[in-house]
């Protein structure tokens, strides 16, 4: 069963200025060497031509006193490559112990001529874009196995193969996938986005318990619409995200970015 907020944050808000609450979540029972660890998850920032480069340095600011080990990004950064640019251009010069690693989500392609340009402009700016591939980050008596997978409208996601699908003794296997599907494998915690938490909620309805997205397309049907919860044997945080494309407007659905806390 779709799974959606039945408590809006009565927040109406215009999109464009990414300004956002920052909602600390703790991830329970995480392995030994997991806890302490600091992860912040920054999705749909929907960066717009109106977007001020001072509202761009607004959110990089509080991002970086925020003091995240890793940095991780869910898609939809702009809906043109230039205005992503200048938000790459500011997380450049923030630095994360663990890195900074982000997904590709359906605006992405739209907006670059290829994955490989995009993963071209975030490599040189310090940010590793993972599309169907995993890295392993090793941490204190253990590692990360962190996968990112290709958006859903575009591309073809597919994660099989790329970390085990079982338990493994020293890795915590996350997996960023922007549309919030079940995936083809099971990590421990998926990180995702794209709903906007349903954009407009009115007394728990949004778009998405009508169907939105999925008349034509039934695999496009989310796991949920916002919120952290178990899903088919596995964590997932679906964040409400910081803008939105199209409709430059939010009622009920207050912009968000994640603080994620292991213990």
């Amino acid at each position: 069963m779709l799974q959606h907020y039945s408590r809006p944050d009565r927040w109406l808000a215009r999109c464009g200025r990414l300004e956002c609450t920052v909602v600390e979540r703790t991830i329970e029972n995480a392995p030994t060497f997991m806890r302490g660890l600091r992860a912040l998850y920054v999705s749909d920032t929907h960066v717009l031509p109106r977007t001020q480069d001072a509202d761009i340095r607004a959110l990089t600011d509080r991002i970086a006193a925020l003091s995240p080990d890793i940095l991780l990004l869910g898609g939809d950064y702009a809906d043109n490559a230039g205005d992503a640019l200048r938000l790459f251009d500011a997380l450049s010069a923030l630095r994360f112990p663990l890195g900074a690693f982000g997904c590709l989500g359906n605006n992405d392609a739209e907006a670059w001529q290829s994955p490989a340009a995009l993963s071209e402009a975030m490599t040189g700016r310090g940010l590793r874009l993972l599309v169907n591939e995993a890295v392993t980050i090793p941490v204190k008596g253990g590692a990360i196995r962190l996968a990112g997978v290709d958006e859903r409208k575009f591309g073809k996601p597919r994660a099989a193969g790329l970390y085990s699908d079982s338990p493994t003794p020293g890795v915590y296997r996350v997996l960023l996938s922007h549309y919030p599907t079940m995936p083809d494998v099971k990590p421990d915690l998926m990180l995702s986005g794209h709903t906007h938490g349903g954009q407009f909620n009115l007394l728990g309805m949004t778009p998405f318990v009508f169907g939105f997205e999925q008349i034509l397309r039934r695999d496009m049907r989310p796991m949920a619409v916002a919120g952290l919860l178990e899903a088919g044997g596995m964590k997932l945080l679906i964040s409400k995200g910081v803008g939105a494309s199209r409709i430059q407007l939010r009622m009920g659905v207050r912009p968000e970015i994640d603080l994620l806390s292991f213990a």
